[in-house]
């Protein structure tokens, strides 16, 4: 159930003067469950996405420390002492950032460690409740009766017996409409069930094989054109051609379609 539609029975209710019930109180606190829970996984996800951004920034800044210090050496070679100097400088800022980068993961993958077992407690505790929140509903469902039934059976029993006395009027309406009908479209009808004659409908059999046919030509003749292409042009094919064609419009001429 909808949180909304929670709410709004409970105002039914009280304008009614009737307490709220408890299957409207159990789905407003799992909605209200379950908004808490997603709120903490897209929170960690957020982290664990932050995370992965300042491991690829750190990844990014030991890249550049170790070119700036093969350049270092190349410079300190070339008796360059004052870039030298700048280098070792640049160097030092970068590896206290990194290390404090470090630092901060470590924490942070404690941090996450622990998130990550709550979340899996919540979700798991969630699950189980809304098991148990399906079976109340079913518990619920099966408890009630036909609003306004004044035969005092549930919704069930009331269905089947409406369901038993349409399918008695339509087989009564069926038999009627049989024996009004003329004797002579009976029997033909009766025939072309049996396979005697033309079938008065479209079958789903002949528009399938038609279908086939068609199928079968479009190939023949796919295969004829390559073989034209190339220089040659069997017998055999083109009978074969002509043969799928009569096949195909002796269907056509059966089926309307």
């Amino acid at each position: 159930m909808h949180p909304f539609l929670a709410r709004l029975i409970d105002m039914m209710e009280s304008l009614q003067g009737r307490p709220s019930s408890a299957t409207a109180g159990l789905e407003r606190a799992f909605a209200a469950a379950q908004r808490a829970h997603n709120l903490a996984r897209r929170a960690l996800a957020i982290a664990l996405a932050e995370e992965a951004r300042e491991a690829e920034r750190r990844t990014a800044l030991v890249a550049k420390v170790g070119d700036l210090e093969k350049r270092a050496i190349e410079v300190i070679g070339a008796g360059r002492d004052d870039l030298a100097l700048e280098i070792a400088q640049a160097i030092a800022a970068m590896s206290t950032d990194i290390n404090a980068s470090e630092q901060a993961a470590a924490r942070f993958s404690a941090e996450v460690a622990l998130a990550r077992r709550e979340v899996d407690a919540q979700r798991r505790r969630l699950s189980d409740l809304d098991r148990g929140r399906r079976l109340a509903r079913i518990g619920t469902a099966l408890n009630g009766v036909a609003p306004g039934s004044d035969s005092g059976l549930d919704s069930l029993t009331e269905a089947e017996e409406a369901l038993a006395q349409v399918v008695a009027e339509n087989h009564n309406s069926r038999f009627v409409r049989g024996e009004m009908a003329p004797p002579a479209e009976r029997l033909i009808e009766r025939l072309s069930d049996a396979g005697f004659g033309e079938p008065l409908q479209v079958r789903a059999i002949d528009v399938l094989a038609r279908l086939r046919d068609q199928a079968q030509l479009q190939q023949a003749q796919l295969q004829q054109a390559q073989l034209q292409r190339a220089g040659h042009k069997p017998a055999e094919l083109v009978e074969s051609v002509c043969d799928i064609q009569q096949r195909s419009n002796h269907v056509t001429a059966s089926d309307p379609l």
